[in-house]
């Protein structure tokens, strides 16, 4: 009997409420498309500018109650904060049973205070973090890392959630894995479309609308034209 396709996103973030609307973009995103969604929300220390974790289960059944699940990609939009989530697992194996996908920024997010020693500061910087990445994929870990370089696109920060929703959603249609759900491009933007922010004046709307769609646009074509070979285990876009 062939197992059932599945999507977990895991958002592991320094934050707030921008990350909660994330979640919702990604779980209307999958309703759209005719699948059942539900979202988990571990919110830290968010005012205090801790780390915080929201994930979304993506099922073709519907989801009742706190089920256990197991994580397929990591939505990282700071590379420190995505290693974080990929370190943080005990075990690799039963954390990760269908192999992981790592969809981060090449930023890195310095902290406010950094405590110095002879060693130098402790943060690392991005190319520190994809060498890591690549240390576990040399020991045989199932894992696979997207990375992409939001500033080039000159896109304001706030659309970061529907242009990384964009790679995600071309990274699986991509792969064509029958293990995990994809989720259509229409379908996201409806998702995208349904938690855009609503002000007063029509004409600002539509500009809100029109400004999150295309960084959903930029997000799936920047994955899309990806030129090197898609068994790569790091790809950097």
């Amino acid at each position: 009997m062939a197992k059932e396709r599945q999507l977990t996103i895991t958002n592991p973030a320094i934050g707030g409420s921008g990350y909660l609307t994330l979640s919702n973009i990604q779980a209307d995103a999958a309703i759209e498309a005719g699948f059942h969604a539900a979202i988990h929300q571990c919110r830290g220390l968010a005012q205090a500018g801790g780390p915080l974790c929201v994930d979304v289960m993506v099922r073709e059944h519907e989801v009742k109650g706190s089920v256990p699940h197991h994580v397929d990609y990591v939505n990282g939009f700071d590379m420190a904060e995505a290693w974080r989530a990929v370190s943080s697992a005990k075990d690799f194996e039963r954390s990760f049973p269908r192999g992981l996908t790592v969809v981060t920024d090449f930023y890195v997010e310095e902290p406010i205070l950094v405590s110095g020693s002879r060693k130098g500061p402790r943060y690392l910087t991005r190319e520190e973090f994809l060498k890591k990445f690549e240390e576990l994929i040399d020991k045989g870990y199932d894992l696979r890392v997207v990375a992409y370089d939001f500033k080039k696109h000159k896109l304001r920060t706030i659309v970061k959630g529907p242009f990384s929703l964009g790679v995600i959603v071309a990274d699986l249609d991509i792969r064509q894995d029958d293990r995990f759900i994809t989720l259509p491009k229409e379908a996201a933007v409806k998702g995208i479309l349904n938690n855009v922010p609503q002000k007063a004046d029509p004409a600002a709307n539509e500009k809100i609308r029109k400004l999150n769609q295309d960084a959903f646009a930029s997000g799936y074509a920047a994955r899309e034209q990806f030129v090197g070979s898609q068994d790569e285990r790091i790809i950097l876009i």
